[in-house]
């Protein structure tokens, strides 16, 4: 359930569209219904009783109230605090997820901290929208100030609407400084440029190694040839020698069988000269 102050669901519908958001879907189909409201054309007591019995009737598991600060506008600062209190613990008691928006006058000093109802104090989750000028722009920075029982970031992050939705930025640094808007993207522009001739580098230098490579590659096969050819030189002359000393040693034999043949014959004197 949807419940929108000062401003009709209708143009609620249309903003919403124009960031990539349908909720008309969703109101057709009867799973969201809308309901407008005027803060100064009621007490935040009669609104108080009015929500309760419409997230009744509805059976709503979910309620958002936009914004919630517009109830100061319809009684005094007491009984405005007192009805938020009572929404609350109203909200808890029946298990009902309660999401509330707060209008915050940064000006004024109703900066993180300041708020027209303190009901900061009561709620589990406190996420904080504001503008971050830089560079003479304007940025959203979302950042959450506090979520019971849940870990969650203390940085804060860039909120980008446009036409593909709602976008939560990752947290971009430079100096210790959180870059926003056209900073970040002239620094990321930069980064890409260094990072770019980086791999342009890179690739150069794998040609050049590739090369480097191919030439040893060509010098290995060829010593590698040089190689074999000398294995087989070599073992052309072991054979060779040993095929040398064979045939001397076959014909020391025989020539020593040729010179026996001239030998004395047993029984037979040698003749004296």
């Amino acid at each position: 359930m949807f419940v929108c102050f000062d401003t009709n669901s209708t143009e609620v519908i249309r903003n919403l569209l124009s960031v990539g958001i349908h909720l008309d879907r969703y109101v057709a189909s009867g799973c969201l219904r809308m309901i407008s409201a005027r803060a100064i054309t009621g007490s935040a007591e009669t609104y108080l009783v009015r929500i309760k019995a419409l997230a009744k009737e509805h059976r709503a598991r979910c309620v958002v109230i936009d914004p919630v600060s517009a109830w100061s506008k319809s009684g005094n600062d007491l009984s405005t605090q007192s009805v938020a209190d009572r929404l609350i613990d109203w909200s808890k008691g029946e298990g009902t997820t309660l999401v509330c928006t707060s209008l915050l006058d940064e000006m004024s000093g109703q900066g993180e901290g300041g708020s027209q109802l303190q009901i900061s104090a009561l709620v589990d989750t406190w996420i904080h929208l504001n503008y971050l000028i830089q560079a003479g722009e304007r940025n959203r920075g979302l950042s959450i100030v506090k979520s019971r029982g849940t870990t969650h970031s203390n940085q804060v992050r860039e909120l980008i609407l446009s036409d593909a939705g709602v976008t939560l930025a990752d947290t971009y640094t430079a100096g210790g400084e959180v870059l926003m808007g056209t900073l970040r993207w002239e620094k990321e522009r930069a980064e890409r440029g260094v990072h770019e001739a980086a791999e342009v580098a890179a690739k150069l230098k794998r040609v050049k190694l590739d090369a480097e490579e191919a030439e040893l590659n060509v010098r290995l096969k060829s010593l590698q040839t040089e190689l074999v050819a000398k294995q087989v030189e070599k073992a052309l002359l072991v054979r060779t020698t040993q095929s040398d000393k064979g045939e001397l040693s076959r014909g020391r034999t025989q020539m020593k069988e040729l010179r026996g043949a001239d030998a004395a014959i047993p029984g037979r004197k040698a003749s004296r000269p």
